[in-house]
């Protein structure tokens, strides 16, 4: 309650929610932290505040959301807000409302169909990349490759976490799912593969920006197989969590 009235004070808030994320093989308390845009129109803002207000706390994490783009998650069938903006998992609602989570039936659904439609656009990049490949073009083949992996791991932040990275780096995905997905904050690990995972990026800025850039046939091939184990492990969490779904 002392959290609570010291977020409320300083901070315009419609909602919080606070829920249990088991993704990362333990149980995380995280508060969901709601506010109009009309109110707050840039997010970044209030982290300076909430870092202050936050600071030494140890059992409670807590992102921030626009509430529009919450309510859109949720008519798009987002599994995340769809269980932790469960009506018992509010804290505080300015309005004294709920946000609506429609029927678990149409979630599912659309869960599914937005994850294949993710999947198909990353499928599609790998077919290029393997063209690429015949043609002993690595550089382009290279940047086919970072957009599958760009795809797939938004695909999978949406899933587990709510929301995609706004970013084009790797490693900045990497970072964003190191508390939710393990297994894909440790795709890239020790200071080779870091290397190889600098090459990745490297490959979206030089044909965007026709930066001056090579990488080796044995590079590609390392990075196809990165690709492999990418699909493996989005694969087992979509899995995992369609199942859980449909178990609850």
């Amino acid at each position: 309650m002392r959290l609570l009235k010291c977020i409320t004070a300083a901070v315009p808030i419609q909602y919080i929610y606070l829920h249990n994320n088991f993704s990362a093989g333990k149980a995380v308390q995280e508060m969901l932290i709601m506010v109009q845009f009309k109110h707050v129109r840039i997010l970044n803002e209030l982290t300076p505040v909430l870092n202050i207000i936050f600071n030494g706390q140890t059992e409670f994490s807590y992102r921030v959301f626009h509430v529009h783009e919450v309510e859109r998650a949720l008519r798009e069938g987002s599994l995340f807000f769809y269980y932790a903006t469960a009506a018992q998992n509010c804290l505080f609602s300015k309005s004294g409302n709920f946000l609506e989570c429609g029927t678990p039936e149409l979630v599912a659904d659309r869960v599914s169909s937005t994850y294949q439609h993710e999947t198909n656009k990353a499928n599609k990049f790998l077919s290029g990349a393997t063209f690429y490949f015949k043609q002993q073009n690595f550089e382009h083949c290279a940047f086919m490759l970072h957009q599958v992996f760009d795809l797939m791991y938004r695909a999978v932040e949406i899933l587990v976490i709510g929301k995609d990275k706004k970013t084009h780096r790797i490693s900045a995905h990497q970072l964003y799912v190191k508390a939710y997905i393990k297994p894909l904050s440790e795709l890239f690990n020790d200071e080779e593969e870091l290397c190889l995972l600098h090459l990745l990026d490297e490959a979206y800025l030089a044909v965007r920006y026709e930066n001056d850039y090579t990488i080796s046939k044995p590079d590609v091939m390392r990075l196809f197989d990165k690709v492999d184990l990418l699909y493996c492990v989005a694969e087992r969490v979509y899995q995992g969590i369609m199942n859980n779904h449909f178990d609850q």
